[in-house]
């Protein structure tokens, strides 16, 4: 017969019945310390760095490439290129998480707007953010402004700091070198309202001088040659809605002595020129009177157009900050060509067309104008011309008041 071995002989083969105990809090801090110690020994190994023999090792070696709550710590520790390079890589709008490890130990919840915000920077650490995306996110921003209780969209703008985050998005991801985006108006439009809400729109001239100077304006690229016109309308339109009309005045004397100066065309201020041309007459309601100097100035810029528009010109004599004047507006409305042609065709062609809504806006000011000098009868005559002509189309003239 087999002997029956002893239990304990078989305490080698079969696993123990109880798992070891857990590390206690001296036990886990000095294995930490251990494996610090070591991953850190293998990155200095890597880049070739070593610690001076003269210099005595700390005991419990820190890890200074990562954020740290006291900055006095790392005096002890001399510059080491792993943290030159972590910190590189740490501070890249593309890899920077920072915002969402602080959000997810912090107690009180953010504000809506600085949690879109934390969005933003989340898309873009993850490589998804487009043009398309960041146009969502500075509609969703400024549709909170307006919805909240601000007394100034503008400055709303400023301290939501969503543009400086667009651009910075813009730079690293290559997008401001190309500067396509610019295809895309509406995002330039709103991009241009933050830009000069934050006070950095001067980074709009360095682009619309690049644009100017590159040869796609003269080889036949009609959609990039149309950008510094766009560009120089965002920028305009963003002046006049956030800083009244005299800085809108200014930038638009600007990017004329800009095109001069490069020898590019003019055309690339009509747009420009008729939109702040509208502010000035069919918005004026919006806006303080402008300085009489500033105004001429502007004013002056008609002249150097490729095609003239008397319309406007006429309308604008109407608004002149010391000597508002009729003169031009009656003789551009005695035109019989301005009724029977030219009206006729916009009436069938579309009624809703600008030129409509323009020569009612200037025809009703014209007739408020020779009300207040005291010409009633030329008042009387042009009113009866309002309303055979203009009165029945009344309800597509959504910009004029009645």
């Amino acid at each position: 017969m087999f002997k029956t071995k002893p239990l304990g002989s078989l305490k080698s083969i079969l696993p123990p019945i109880h798992q070891p105990l857990p590390l206690n809090q001296r036990e886990s801090q000095k294995l930490l310390n251990v494996l610090k110690a070591s991953f850190r020994a293998h990155l200095d190994r890597e880049h070739g760095w070593t610690h001076d023999t003269n210099q005595v090792a700390p005991a419990a070696p820190t890890v200074t490439y990562l954020p740290s709550a006291s900055p006095a710590s790392s005096k002890d520790v001399p510059a080491r290129p792993t943290d030159k390079h972590m910190r590189a890589i740490l501070e890249n709008p593309l890899f920077n998480n920072k915002a969402f490890v602080t959000r997810s130990v912090a107690a009180p919840a953010p504000a809506v707007r600085n949690n879109r915000n934390e969005i933003f920077q989340l898309a873009v650490s993850k490589g998804i953010m487009n043009i398309q995306r960041a146009l969502g996110f500075l509609l969703a921003v400024q549709n909170d402004i307006q919805l909240s209780a601000a007394v100034s969209v503008t400055q709303s703008m400023k301290e939501s700091g969503a543009g400086l985050l667009v651009l910075r998005w813009l730079r690293s991801s290559g997008e401001e070198r190309s500067l396509g985006f610019l295809g895309n108006r509406t995002f330039t439009r709103l991009l241009l309202r933050y830009m000069v809400a934050e006070g950095v729109d001067e980074l709009a001239w360095s682009w619309f001088q690049r644009l100017l100077n590159e040869p796609a304006l003269t080889t036949g690229n009609p959609e990039r040659a149309a950008y510094p016109a766009v560009l120089l309308d965002s920028l305009i339109m963003a002046k006049s809605q956030a800083i009244e009309l005299d800085e809108a005045y200014t930038s638009m004397l600007r990017g004329k002595e800009v095109i001069d100066n490069t020898s590019a065309s003019t055309q690339h201020l009509v747009q420009a020129w008729r939109k702040l041309c509208w502010q000035t007459t069919g918005q004026s309601y919006k806006h303080q009177i402008p300085p009489a100097s500033l105004f001429e100035s502007f004013v002056a810029v008609h002249d150097k157009l490729p095609k003239p528009l008397p319309m406007s010109v006429a309308h604008l004599t109407l608004y002149h900050p010391t000597k508002p004047s009729s003169k031009l507006a009656l003789e551009y409305l005695k035109n019989e060509h301005v009724w029977n042609v030219k009206l006729s065709n916009c009436k069938s062609d579309n009624p809703e067309s600008r030129f409509i809504t323009s020569l009612a806006s200037l025809t009703l000011d014209t007739i408020q104008n020779l009300m207040q000098t005291g010409r009633f009868t030329e008042a009387q005559k042009l009113m009866e011309r309002f309303k055979t002509h203009l009165a029945p189309i009344g309800p597509h003239l959504g910009a004029v008041a009645f």
